[in-house]
């Protein structure tokens, strides 16, 4: 089977956590089975997930075991995904942070202060690997777990974050990945948090190159060679281009086409002061601003991009905005995460454990992105070349349709509607929930079908 997204989750487990080293091939083998459970019913509850109690209570001993680790059990899946990044020309790793947050689990111990202070929980840097086009998500690539530290007696909580340094999350990332393959270009991607200079240098230390929304008012030279500060510079470079760009959702706002411009040139970055860097950091910088927005908009788009990667036309440019919106992917992740593995609503008690679930989670996250990129690319395939032919039976069998000329776009929107996808002319493409409400449906019509193939003969009256 081609596509690894459609299979089963004793399959998807032994394949991403078989080569999971802990100490005892029984505990690895373990793993796999929780890990199984865990895909199957990502939404449901650990009693729920596993098949009878002592299967719980083995699962139980896994995740409280201090032979296990978040980065033990993610080790094999990061090394897969950075090796199917090295046989790409162009990968985005596309990173941020998120909060976990179990402040309604107040008896959980291990916790550190999160969102302002008065939550309990942990922040994870995530980077996922990506094609930029078509936009296919490869896996994770990295991912730091980080308890942030209590607050001191009379500590500010600017002084607590400032001293925690979450910052050095993103730097300590682009270590961990490394250098990509002689002629394969891996660019690191960020929104404003992700502005840190000690960031962008080890990018470049590393044979990377970075995309990043620009966030600190920055001193930079000019090819001119005069000193300003990066807002008001940019801001009075004349508009080099026009187009509409798509926007999503967010923060009350609906989705929406917006017009904008488009100007860019090539500065250098100076280096910030108590920063261990010793030179300045040459740079590229595209502005895209909204001109004229609609009324109804709260605040106009404005982008003010950094990259090391060369813009000198306007197509250059407008391939790095592109690049630049793949960026909303880790969004999604975080949403899989948190909404399709419930991972904040889990009750283990402390956060070690939480965090050794989140090694076995986070893999499952991709996977549900991954069926959507499935649902969304060469969509004219037959879906017989790529996927298992028994499982295009069955769906082709539901539906009253013809497997031979089933190609994978109706393979997937099928499933899809299963999973409460209308079909209206109005409607975008099906999103990772209803694929995956519309697979798990089909999975228990599949094990209906082999266990009937699988059960003898009824014997037949004479």
């Amino acid at each position: 089977m081609s596509d690894p997204t459609i299979c089963t989750p004793a399959a998807w487990a032994q394949q991403t956590f078989g080569d999971v080293r802990l100490g005892d091939p029984r505990r690895t083998a373990r793993a796999v089975r929780v890990a199984a459970a865990l895909a199957g019913a990502p939404s449901a509850s650990l009693p729920t997930q596993v098949e009878d109690l002592a299967a719980l209570k083995g699962s139980y001993h896994l995740l409280h075991s201090p032979r296990v680790s978040h980065a033990v059990l993610s080790t094999p899946h990061w090394t897969a995904t950075r090796t199917a990044a090295g046989q790409h020309p162009v990968v985005l790793l596309v990173g941020d942070l998120t909060i976990l947050d179990y402040s309604h689990h107040p008896k959980t111990t291990g916790l550190g202060p999160v969102g302002d202070g008065r939550g309990r929980g942990y922040v994870v840097h995530s980077v996922l690997a990506l094609l930029p086009d078509p936009r296919q998500v490869l896996g994770l690539a990295h991912q730091i777990p980080q308890v942030p530290a209590a607050k001191r007696p009379g500590e500010t909580l600017r002084q607590m974050q400032a001293r925690e340094r979450q910052t050095d999350l993103w730097a300590a990332a682009v270590e961990a990945i490394g250098c990509p393959p002689e002629g394969v270009r891996w660019v690191h991607v960020g929104d404003r948090g992700s502005d840190i200079f000690r960031f962008l240098v080890a990018c470049r230390q590393h044979g990377c190159d970075f995309l990043v929304r620009a966030n600190q008012n920055r001193r930079v030279r000019t090819q001119e060679g005069e000193l300003g500060y990066l807002k008001p510079v940019v801001r009075g470079w004349p508009s080099r281009g026009e187009r509409r760009l798509a926007l999503p959702a967010s923060h009350g706002q609906p989705a929406r086409d917006a017009k904008v411009l488009i100007s860019w040139q090539r500065l250098q970055l100076q280096v910030p002061q108590l920063e261990p860097a010793d030179a300045p950091l040459d740079a590229w910088v595209i502005r895209v601003w909204e001109p004229s927005p609609p009324a109804s908009v709260n605040e106009p788009l404005e982008w003010l991009l950094l990259s090391s990667l060369p813009v000198t036309t306007e197509q250059d440019a407008w391939e790095k905005v592109q690049w630049y919106t793949c960026r909303w992917t880790i969004e999604d992740y975080h949403q899989c995460l948190k909404s399709g593995c419930r991972i904040e609503e889990r009750n283990l008690g402390d956060q070690p454990a939480l965090e050794r679930l989140l090694g076995l989670c986070a893999p499952i996250a991709v996977q549900l992105l991954q069926l959507r990129d499935a649902a969304r690319i060469a969509p004219d395939r037959p879906a017989l070349t790529v996927i298992e032919p028994e499982i295009v039976e069955v769906v082709a069998t539901l539906s009253g349709t013809n497997a031979d000329t089933m190609t994978t776009q109706t393979f997937y929107h099928l499933i899809a509607r299963r999973g409460g996808w209308l079909a209206r002319n109005g409607d975008g493409p099906p999103g990772w929930k209803t694929l995956w409400r519309g697979w798990q449906d089909i999975r228990l019509i599949l094990e209906g079908v082999r266990l009937a193939r699988a059960a003898p003969s009824a014997p037949t009256c004479g």
